[in-house]
């Protein structure tokens, strides 16, 4: 045995802004640390630095209530001594957003900047599972080292120093933190420490012989102790071994002196530590609620944004920091991943909903000042129609419109547009406008709120155009005016159009049939409800499960047809199971109701589905499965930056409880918003708005539509045994005793996945045009608009079908400048083709920096990620 060793010690805090406590508290306790870790750095010259976390959101919460440190910090971050960033949070990377893990190493890297420096290591010490294009996300930024946790074991290298490659050829030095981040702990006699670091280092987990080890020194919320500098400093003289404080530069400058395999791949695997899976479905309605956010912000709001900014309106830079760092604040693993006590979890939710309100507020004001400015001076009553994708397209759009009258038409120029209604309520005026004096007469009439699909064409490219509404008396139309009202078809129990037909039985079994290709799909959609014996952190299925699958009778399934979107929707009536001792004795003795809809609009090649209940029983986990006919043992799905393919995992799940793995590597796995199985001809894929997780089996791939759960933490689950994770706490908040609702579409598509444009499908999907009717019922009164708009306008046009938009937002340090992100899921490289018109444009880096000139022939590689930064071109 070698005894040249040498143990490289980091000296660090792990600090979770809220877990079992809330951020109040956190913020109380790292007041009292960071005064001590100041004042360690600035009188210990033996103390090389201090790591905070990889996370400058720490520093934003102590110099908020003592700003007086503000200096201190400053001087000891430019001398290298307290390390900043570069995240801003810790951020989960398998369930929260792309864009969002984007923003978060923006704002750690700026906010560290704006101190002195940034710690240019991606440092991931406790999220659970690392995606696959972590490495291109860090590159991004213009870092090159990344050290993480968990989800590593040998079956993907026998190193823990190695070249991590993502698919689109980024590469980053990497070390894996094989004792966890608290290998040297605080709070106990330092002689311990290094006794157990002695231990480690002679019977380390992973194979092999070397010289050098990695270990983290601090824990949890922990305070350094001032004595570890004299105590490494004897050790050196007194022990076998030897000892550094140090920083990661320091250790790879000596770990990595020699040539280092590469590694592809993600990182999910719970072999040395738990890796918790079963977080991407754990609180269903936060994690839906931060989709929503996500994709009002990134999708709409940003977008609109330009616009507007580009017409003279004054881009609120505070507004939209403030949002997303609220919002990134809610990313943390545990925030995010719900395995949190009931009070902090209801914090995370309330910090999304504050989110979520200031951004629509913002979105509606800003809507209300386009249409303000693009109809100036015309007479009659509009609705402003944005589009905020940068190509024209076909919508069928849902929105509003109160006004005194049932019957009204639509214009679109000369053309009248395709309406149908959906529903019409009598309201009360007084009640929804902010001021009914300024109605004159016309608040004592009957007022309609009609809610409707309007078929719109053409819409202009990141750009918008505003609707003419003309009310018309009741006696020049019927009651139903243009809609095509819904009408009961039992006796059909079908609907079809240009590409796809749908068939339901009377038992409820859904069959679908690809006119255009001829691929048929027999029972297609099932939806299956299980016993879940887990907590907030795993699924884990009980020792004695029952499941039941809903089915439904004739008289629940009811079709409506329509000119523009006809539907079928099924009714479930079903008794199932109260808790885990009923479901274990095969006893069902709580009714719970379910509906189903499945819809199809004119001209559309996929299918949209809505499905609602109000749960009613406890530990349980519902899935939607789709029988696809799905060839071999693979799903695609996507991930923070574009797809990826994956296996059964069968390897692993052959040895892992021989090997004493912490956790079962069971074949559930976190999606952005898309998974797809492929089939002979081409295949299904499955779009999900919200939903982050999926199953994959044998015969079908099912989509987890939520899970109930009762404890924060519990031990000895079948598929995770041993201790428990977190607490034993009662979590009853976690058993969604509340309406849920769920959003999915199915896309049969032809050829292999990969090359079916699924992200941009999926982008497209859940980029819904927005829509304001100008008229009397706005929620606030504001100022007339400061500058002037054309009635009908397009910022920019590309529309290349191989790359899909990432974020079109204007630049954090330029008003005059947009960032427009790319990504090409597919598994050739890509050129961008013809840019748009009127614009200089650049290749720019995750700092929204140029980097260098962007042409036509400028390629984007497989699975890559491109940032453009454009200026208006001026003309001469």
């Amino acid at each position: 045995m070698s005894l040249n060793k040498k143990a490289y010690i980091v000296p660090h805090t792990h600090w979770d802004r809220e877990w079992y406590f809330s951020t109040e508290e956190s913020q109380v306790l790292l007041v009292f640390t960071m005064q001590q870790i100041l004042e360690q750095l600035e009188q210990d010259e033996g103390m090389p630095c201090f790591v905070l976390d990889g996370q400058s959101v720490m520093l934003e919460d102590y110099l908020s209530v003592v700003p007086e440190d503000t200096a201190r910090v400053t001087e000891l971050v430019k001398r290298g001594k307290l390390l900043v960033g570069p995240w801003y949070t810790q951020t989960d990377q398998c369930v929260v957003h792309g864009e969002s893990q984007l923003r978060n190493l923006f704002w750690g890297c700026r906010d560290a900047k704006r101190f002195g420096a940034v710690m240019k290591v991606g440092y991931v010490p406790d999220s659970f599972g690392q995606s696959e294009q972590l490495p291109q996300l860090l590159q991004h930024f213009d870092i090159d080292k990344c050290v993480f946790w968990r989800g590593i074991w040998e079956g993907i290298t026998e190193n823990t120093e190695f070249i991590w490659r993502a698919p689109n050829g980024s590469k980053v030095t990497t070390a894996v933190l094989e004792f966890g981040y608290s290998a040297f702990q605080g709070m106990k006699p330092i002689d311990c420490h290094l006794d157990g670091i002695d231990q480690k280092m002679t019977e380390r987990f992973w194979p092999g012989e070397r010289e050098n080890f990695l270990f983290m020194g601090g824990h949890d919320q922990k305070p350094w102790q001032s004595e570890t500098v004299a105590a490494i400093h004897n050790a050196n003289d007194e022990r076998q071994y030897s000892y550094q404080l140090c920083s990661f530069e320091d250790y790879f400058s000596v770990a990595t002196d020699k040539p280092l395999a590469v590694v592809e791949s993600e990182m999910l695997y719970g072999k040395y530590s738990r890796i918790h899976r079963g977080i991407y479905s754990t609180r269903y309605d936060i994690k839906k609620l931060n989709s929503n956010v996500e994709n009002l912000i990134v999708n709409q709001l940003e977008p609109l944004l330009t616009v507007a900014n580009s017409l003279g309106m004054k881009y609120p830079y505070g507004l939209m920091e403030k949002n997303w760092k609220q919002l990134m604040q809610s990313h943390a693993h545990d925030s995010i991943g719900g395995c949190n006590t009931d009070s902090v979890n209801r914090q995370v939710l309330a910090r999304i909903q504050a989110v979520r309100e200031n951004a629509e507020r913002l979105k509606d004001i800003t809507l209300k000042q386009l249409a303000d400015a693009s109809t100036k001076g015309l007479e009659g009553e509009f609705v402003l129609a944005f589009n905020p994708l940068p190509y024209q397209r076909d919508a069928m759009v849902e929105l509003d419109l109160v006004l005194p009258t049932r019957q009204f038409v639509l214009h679109d120029g000369d053309d009248l547009v395709d309406v149908h209604s959906i529903d019409c309520q009598l309201v009360d005026i007084n009640a929804i406008v902010q001021d009914p004096t300024t109605l004159g007469d016309e608040r004592f009439k009957s007022w309609y709120r009609h809610h409707i699909i309007a078929s719109l064409h053409a819409l202009p490219a990141c750009g918008y155009r505003s609707l003419m509404v003309e009310r018309l008396a009741d006696k020049e139309a019927d009651i139903d005016g243009n809609a095509e009202s819904a009408r009961d078809q039992n006796q059909l129990q079908m609907i079809q159009n240009e590409y796809l037909t749908v068939n339901v039985d009377t038992e409820g079994k859904v069959s679908l049939t690809n006119t255009v290709s001829g691929e048929h799909w027999e029972d297609l959609l099932t939806l299956v409800d299980g016993g879940d014996d887990g907590d907030n952190y795993d699924f884990s299925e009980p020792y004695k499960d029952y499941q039941v699958v809903l089915q439904a009778s004739p008289n629940d399934i009811k079709v409506s047809q329509g000119e523009l979107r006809s539907a079928i929707r099924i009714s479930y009536q079903v008794n199932l199971p109260n808790n885990l001792q009923e479901r274990a004795d095969k006893l069902c003795t709580t009714e719970q109701t379910a509906v189903m809809e499945l819809s199809l609009e004119k001209g559309s090649d996929q299918i949209e589905i809505q499905i609602h209940l109000d749960n009613q029983v406890d530990d349980h986990r519902l899935q939607l499965h789709v029988n696809g006919n799905f060839l071999g043992q693979e799903t695609i799905a996507d991930q923070p930056i574009g797809l990826i393919r994956r296996g059964n995992d069968e390897q692993a799940l052959s040895v892992w409880q021989e090997q004493e793995w912490t956790s079962c590597p069971v074949a559930i796995y976190p999606m952005q918003s898309v998974v797809a199985g492929e089939t002979e001809q081409g295949g299904i894929a499955i779009l999900t708005d919200g939903i982050r997780e999926y199953q994959q089996y044998h015969e079908s791939i099912a989509i987890t539509l939520f899970r109930a759960v009762g404890y924060v933490g519990k031990p000895e689950l079948k598929y995770r045994p041993g201790r428990l994770s977190g607490l034993p706490d009662a979590s009853p908040d976690s058993q969604l005793k509340q309406p849920l609702s769920f959003r999915l579409a199915l896309y049969p598509f032809k050829g292999k996945a990969m090359e079916a444009g699924l992200c941009y499908r999926a982008k497209h999907w859940l980029t819904a045009p927005l829509t304001l009717h100008n008229g009397i019922v706005q929620r606030f009164m504001i100022a007339p608009p400061l500058f002037e708009a054309p009635e009908c306008f397009s910022l920019m046009v590309f529309d290349h079908p191989e790359l899909a938009v990432s974020a079109i937002k204007t630049t954090e340090d330029d008003t005059n400048a947009v960032i427009f992100r790319l990504l090409n899921s597919g598994m050739q490289p890509t050129e961008l083709g013809d840019l748009p018109s009127g614009w200089q444009v650049e290749i720019a880096n995750g700092m929204e920096q140029s980097i260098g000139k962007a042409t036509s022939s400028s390629m984007v590689p497989p699975q890559g990620l491109i940032a453009l930064r454009m200026c208006k071109t001026r003309s001469k």
